[in-house]
Order: C-alpha cells, then sequence, then structure tokens
C-alpha cells in the first residue's frame, strides 16, 4: 500500500481527537500516536522523525502555542500550497 502525499483534514475544523484519528486512519501504515489534546505536541514530534515526512520541512512543535497553528502549518506543508 503507498503511502498517501495529500492529507485532506483540515484542523480548523476538527478537534483534536478528530485530527489526531483522521492521521492514524489516513496514514495507518506509520506508527502515529493516538493521544489527547493536552500531549499533542508528543504526537507532533512522533510526527517529525517519520520516515514519510522526512522530506518535507515539518516544523518543530515548540515553536507554535496550540496544535491548531501547528497542524495548520503541517498540512499545507504536506498538501502544498493552495490557489
Amino acid at each position: 500500500m503507498t503511502i498517501q502525499k495529500f492529507f485532506p483534514f483540515s484542523p480548523a475544523y476538527s478537534s483534536w481527537e478528530d485530527w489526531n484519528g483522521n492521521l492514524i486512519m489516513f496514514y495507518g501504515e506509520e506508527p502515529i500516536p493516538a493521544s489527547i489534546e493536552e500531549n499533542w505536541k508528543d504526537t507532533a514530534h512522533s510526527l517529525v522523525q517519520l520516515s514519510t515526512f522526512s522530506s518535507y520541512p515539518v516544523p518543530s512543535p515548540d515553536r507554535f502555542a496550540t496544535w491548531q497553528e501547528w497542524a495548520s502549518e503541517f498540512t499545507q506543508i504536506v498538501n502544498g500550497p493552495t490557489r
């Protein structure tokens, strides 16, 4: 099975549980942890280390105050710029 290169879920319209669950479902071949919102940085740090995302300049979650800010940048980087 091929890993998807487009992630169609916006953090702007999701709860953490929905967004994290969609990551797990969409990139099921990767060991993405399920976590509670308070531990979002642990999940984000895990994603940064995965080979699927190694070709993308995924930022460290430590630069962001909220998971939505980080997830928005992550999604934009993985999906590419929108028109």
